[in-house]
């Protein structure tokens, strides 16, 4: 029999890009009185939060008049969820999407994906690859590569290149500013503390202005993947950014202070998580999910240990099917 209450008939597949559920992570959080609650992001069309800002960089991008399908390449440089977000808005909307793929993370899965929306993939190599695949890999390093070879394509011809820019690209925040502001309506405003890995950065500050405009005591934890001899912590004060390849809304993160707490958690960590919340709460998420939900469970015990009840929430970033092959922390 077929629910009533099964939903509506859609034009399109991007109009069930956002509006994700939440979830209460009862069996993570038992014995708890604070509530980990988490936004399940993967269930997105192309399986991550990512969608969200791919539709917002390319709509807003259209509305300006400076891209069209009959003459723009979408470039960008990703570690995967961005380019697989970016090549499905790009395959329903008719545009050529050429993206640089960071040799360390590169996986057959995450490539396949890629193929099946028609991107065209270009990997690009990086030193230290070994190190990085061994203690996590931090986006905003390892698609600087990439990001250097899209800035001179567009150089060379703006008509037909476009770079969406996602590490300084407002549109991607404002993207998130909507997943806060969904959040807030699910918690009916009541959210205590707010965990999300940093990668590129707009995840974590377009919630947390959402959500401090509304309770500016809302503790905000920045997650990130723990760092090798000669790491460069991003949101270090003593981080010299290149204008133009790397910063953006990092640098905003960092400048603005608007993280209450940083952390670092290790792939083995972050892995170990993600198999408890398939094996405990059903979910089948990646290796991000798992840090993130990490971190909220020990933000929940602090909670408790302090003798307060609260929420904290966190979001499930993407699917586990992009990590067969390789289970390292990305962010």
């Amino acid at each position: 029999m077929v629910s009533m209450g099964c939903g509506r008939v859609v034009d399109s597949v991007l109009e069930l890009i956002g509006n994700t559920p939440m979830i209460r992570l009862n069996k993570i959080g038992k014995g708890l009185k604070s509530k980990i609650l988490a936004k399940c992001e993967f269930l997105n069309p192309s399986g991550s939060y990512k969608d969200r800002i791919a539709l917002r960089m390319i709509e807003e991008g259209e509305r300006r008049g400076g891209i069209n399908p009959s003459k723009t390449v979408i470039l960008e440089s990703s570690s995967g969820n961005t380019a697989i977000a970016l090549a499905m808005v790009g395959a329903v909307k008719g545009y050529r999407v050429k993206i640089y793929y960071p040799e360390p993370a590169w996986t057959p899965e995450k490539v396949k994906i890629l193929q099946r929306f028609g991107a065209e993939i270009t990997t690009i190599p990086l030193e230290e690859a070994e190190i990085q695949r061994r203690y996590g890999l931090h986006g905003a390093r390892i698609e600087i590569p990439g990001r250097v070879k899209c800035l001179e394509l567009e150089k060379e011809d703006p008509e037909q290149y476009w770079w969406a820019r996602q590490f300084s690209n407002p549109d991607n925040w404002m993207a998130h500013m909507d997943l806060g502001r969904e959040i807030l309506e699910q918690m009916n405003g009541r959210v205590d503390v707010f965990v999300a890995s940093i990668g590129t950065g707009g995840c974590l500050y377009g919630v947390a202005k959402a959500l401090k405009e509304v309770n500016p005591k809302c503790r905000i934890v920045a997650v990130q993947p723990g760092g090798w001899r000669g790491w460069i912590d991003p949101l270090s004060p003593d981080t010299k950014y290149i204008p133009g390849i790397t910063g953006g809304i990092v640098e905003k993160i960092r400048d603005e202070g608007i993280f209450d707490d940083k952390v670092t958690v290790s792939t083995e960590e972050a892995r170990e998580m993600a198999y408890r919340l398939s094996r405990e709460e059903g979910l089948f998420v990646g290796i991000s999910s798992g840090a993130n939900v990490l971190v909220a469970l020990r933000e929940a015990l602090k909670l408790d240990m302090e003798g307060n009840e609260g929420n904290v929430v966190t979001v499930l970033v993407d699917r586990g099917d992009r990590y067969f092959s390789d289970e390292t922390y990305i962010t």
